[in-house]
């Protein structure tokens, strides 16, 4: 499989587990990311995902976050105080409701799927906290 059909495979796998239609996955050239550290993003029409990105635990990361994205806003998710990463502090745009979330789902996809548990190193103790009792919710709405 290449991987764009590793990518699809899995998207379709997480949006199962969501209860959520997939999405397109197109990729893309990485100046169309809002950073240079952006490995995926979420469109109206489609998961975005960078082109020079090889297949790797960060990609699945990536992609089943801006799923959880999707099936937030799938489920009336207010976007309305929300803000972009180059608005606001990583501290304050990481602490984010629909970013806790994200990131604890993702976690707990990449502790499910792989067996690896990611420590979030470059974010503050304050979001750490926040992402892993997210977790421990989410763990508990799965049951």
């Amino acid at each position: 499989m290449d991987k764009k059909q590793i990518c699809i495979k899995f998207a379709r796998e997480i949006c199962d587990i969501l209860d959520i239609s997939v999405p397109a996955i197109k990729f893309v050239s990485a100046d169309r990311m809002r950073t240079s550290t952006q490995i995926a993003a979420l469109t109206p029409d489609a998961v975005l995902v960078r082109n020079d990105v090889t297949v790797s635990p960060e990609l699945f990361f990536a992609i089943s976050h801006e799923l959880r994205h999707s099936y937030q806003i799938a489920n009336g998710a207010d976007l309305k105080g929300y803000q972009a990463s180059d608005k606001i502090s990583v501290e304050q745009y990481n602490l984010q409701s629909l970013e806790v979330d994200a990131n604890a789902f993702s976690a707990l996809v990449m502790s499910d799927f792989f067996g690896i548990v990611p420590r979030f190193q470059n974010l503050p103790e304050s979001v750490k906290v926040a992402i892993n009792d997210r977790m421990k919710q989410i763990q508990k709405e799965y049951e």
